[in-house]
């Protein structure tokens, strides 16, 4: 905007001042101007008009999505193939033949918790050993530390096995008192639930030289009465046992556990016959028996003595007298060798009893050296 002052004389001497006002606006398509004047006053007004064009563009868009189905085979894992053990074992308990608490005498029995915590029975220091992963000695938790036999609640004579039930509680069978002793968690006093304590007659009452035992979920204690020549069920709280299984073959057997998927079937370690016999509860004799090894120099067991099974359903027997450890995958009857000695390491002779962890690593308790052995998995 522009302001400009015109100054006029009149002719009496008198002067007159008009004003001139400029308004503009502009615009960049159109403008009108109106102009108007009177006397000595001029006024220019000019209007600019603007008119907007607008233009809306649509655009539609089209999306294409693609779709990829990967089809992914999984092949089973073969376990009689991919299962195989380190030929050299690390000794994880026992140092030499003793009865101090670094030390073993004549080990019988081994049983592994979910914590990897070993259970060892050892036999001739009449005493049950625990044994923490790591630890160069164990503690006693049943029997005598320092090796004392005896019948009382907080004495063992010869613990040859042992297993667990699903609380906690443990289960030893007390050979040389000729009954099963239960341990509650934390407890050294033993509570008699199979067999007569001073007593080995063959009622169902009593037991008479027990080598073996398992149990079920309902915490039935399946024990192998070998002098008896037969296999007993004794339920919770029970005060004598159910026959399943008698047999006079059964006079030399140091072994037994469950068959898996089956309620009333079970293997036993016979040494009267180097087989492993698979029994029917109430059947008259065998329904088979595995014997048969693929090895060209020892085609047959000696003095089986161990079993143990791994999660597969495979069969692992302690091989004593061959000294290794022999597989029957599920479903065979032909044995691998998967664990041998090789006359280098006294450790894994004379094996007797088995055991996983919870990774699939093999121990081997022998009593040729008094110790377990870790065989770490491969």
């Amino acid at each position: 905007t522009t302001s400009t002052s015109l100054t006029t004389i009149s002719s009496t001497g008198s002067s007159t001042t008009s004003s001139t006002t400029s308004s503009t606006t502009s615009s960049s398509t159109s403008s009108s101007t109106t102009s108007s004047t009177t006397n000595s006053s001029i006024t220019s007004s000019t209007t600019s008009s603007s008119t907007s064009s607008s233009t809306t563009s649509s655009t539609t868009s089209s999306s294409t999505t693609s779709s990829t189905t990967t089809t992914t085979i999984t092949t089973p894992f073969n376990s009689c193939n991919n299962l195989r053990w380190n030929q050299t074992g690390q000794i994880v308990a026992g140092t030499t033949s003793g009865s101090n608490a670094n030390q073993l005498r004549n080990p019988s029995c081994l049983y592994i918790d979910n914590n990897n915590t070993l259970y060892i029975c050892d036999y001739d220091n009449n005493r049950v050993q625990k044994w923490v992963q790591g630890a160069t000695t164990g503690v006693t938790v049943a029997g005598d530390s320092t090796g004392n036999q005896g019948s009382t609640s907080t004495l063992l004579n010869n613990p040859i096995d042992l297993t667990f039930d699903t609380n906690g509680f443990m289960y030893v069978v007390d050979n040389g008192n000729n009954r099963v002793q239960k341990f509650a968690p934390g407890s050294i006093n033993g509570t008699t639930v199979g067999g007569t304590t001073g007593s080995h007659s063959s009622a169902l009452t009593d037991l008479n030289q027990p080598t073996a035992i398992d149990i079920d979920n309902n915490s039935n204690i399946y024990i192998l009465d070998m002098w008896n020549t037969r296999s007993v069920k004794w339920a919770p709280n029970a005060i004598m046992g159910t026959l399943l299984i008698s047999d006079s073959s059964l006079n030399n057997v140091y072994g037994m556990i469950r068959m898996p998927n089956s309620s009333n079937q079970v293997y036993m370690c016979n040494q009267g016959s180097n087989e492993i016999s698979v029994w029917t509860f109430g059947a008259s004799s065998e329904s088979m028996n595995l014997q048969t090894v693929n090895d060209s120099q020892h085609n047959s067991l000696n003095n089986p003595t161990g079993m143990v099974l791994d999660p597969y359903g495979n069969l692992y027997v302690a091989d004593r007298d061959n000294d290794r450890v022999v597989m029957y995958c599920a479903n065979s009857t032909v044995g691998i060798v998967v664990v041998e000695d090789n006359y280098s390491v006294l450790s894994l002779r004379k094996p007797v009893a088995l055991a996983f962890d919870s990774d699939l690593n093999l121990y081997l308790v022998s009593t040729d050296s008094d110790q377990v052995v870790k065989l770490p998995r491969i």
